[in-house]
């Protein structure tokens, strides 16, 4: 059975959370999506992702080595 309120998409409207966020009968209102309260409870790293969702955002572990040495100091810029 097909959620009410996402319309199967695991995802609501931020601004209308009555509404799907993606779909045919997506809102279409410009705002961002939002998990879907009735269906989309899973932990953040297994939530079901929109169609062609692409993560951006760099971990922290792979980015520590390059903002600061055991010292706390910034690292050097390596030799062009």
């Amino acid at each position: 059975m097909t959620c009410a309120r996402c319309d199967g998409t695991h995802w609501v409207c931020e601004y209308h959370p009555d509404r799907p966020w993606e779909g045919p009968k997506a809102c279409g209102c410009g705002g961002a999506g939002d998990p879907c309260p009735a269906c989309n409870d899973a932990a953040p790293d297994e939530m079901p992702l929109p169609s062609g969702f692409e993560n951006s955002i760099t971990s922290i572990d792979v980015m520590r080595p390059l903002l600061r040495n055991q010292a706390g100091k910034p690292r050097r810029k390596p030799p062009s």
